[in-house]
């Protein structure tokens, strides 16, 4: 069975995510799972998004329908955003560690973004498995709610990143080089990734695709809302293409790119990069 657009956007999925998995590896390897935390993230969306590429690329391949592997793939699509915020998260805390250790922003700032992110995926998990594997119109309902729960908590943490990073970026005089370095990458990383928590939105808000009648009998839904474009499984392939995909490679290269170029050791005043 041929696929369409977005059974071929899967194919690219999974060629570009290889290698960026074999480097995210490669600097979690490097910088290690503590205090580059961010690192591990790289990791876990290029996991989630080579699982979501191969169970799409299955679901359009296969004989029969399986609501198994379209649950799998709508969930890895929605759920995809919070790895990306948290991996800027994590370079930030990095780069404020020490000089802003008693900074708000980073104690009680960075455990409570941390907590919103994880409440935030498993939100987008659980209203994504609730949706797919719905057995009636209200389980359809809840879904929907906990998805857009879940994308209103991504707009909280996104804009705490943003607010960190620039009080970050305005007092850098006080920050090494590798640092102010990191710091930049994660800046510039940034209106990408805004696109891309954008898409993530419209797409937690767009209307359900079908109906759940008393009886059980499913009926699919052809809505005219603007937002049906948005949809994670049924919207336009384009939309996706740009948004979501394009935004969210040029943020990732971003990350490996500066990820790769900070050294393990190198701070200016010779300390090493972890006790810095």
């Amino acid at each position: 069975m041929a696929l369409d657009p977005r059974g071929d956007i899967s194919v690219v999925e999974i060629i570009i995510y290889i290698p960026i998995l074999i480097i995210g590896v490669l600097l979690v390897m490097r910088h290690g799972f503590s205090r580059k935390a961010g690192w591990i993230f790289l990791v876990i969306l290029s996991l989630m998004r080579l699982v979501g590429g191969i169970t799409h690329i299955l679901s359009e391949t296969s004989d029969k329908s399986s609501i198994g592997l379209k649950i799998a793939y709508g969930v890895c699509e929605s759920a995809g955003t919070s790895p990306l915020l948290l991996a800027a998260l994590g370079f930030l805390a990095a780069v404020g560690s020490g000089t802003f250790d008693n900074h708000v922003l980073m104690n009680p700032g960075l455990r409570l973004m941390g907590l919103c992110g994880m409440v935030a995926v498993i939100l987008s998990i659980v209203g994504g498995v609730k949706t797919g594997d719905a057995s009636s119109e209200s389980d359809i309902n809840l879904g929907l709610k906990l998805r857009r729960v879940g994308a209103c908590l991504y707009i909280v943490l996104f804009a705490f990143n943003v607010l960190f990073g620039f009080t970050l970026y305005s007092e850098q005089e006080r920050l090494s080089v590798w640092k102010r370095k990191m710091l930049i990458g994660v800046m510039g990383a940034l209106p990408f990734l805004l696109v891309r928590v954008i898409y993530t939105i419209l797409s937690a808000f767009a209307p359900a695709t079908e109906s759940i009648a008393a009886d059980g009998r499913v009926t699919f839904i052809l809505s005219d809302s603007g937002l049906s474009k948005f949809s994670a499984t049924s919207g336009s392939w384009v939309a996706f293409l740009v948004m979501s995909l394009l935004m969210e490679y040029i943020v990732v290269v971003i990350y490996a790119v500066t990820g790769l170029g900070q050294p393990v050791q190198g701070d200016i005043d010779g300390k090493s990069w972890e006790s810095a």
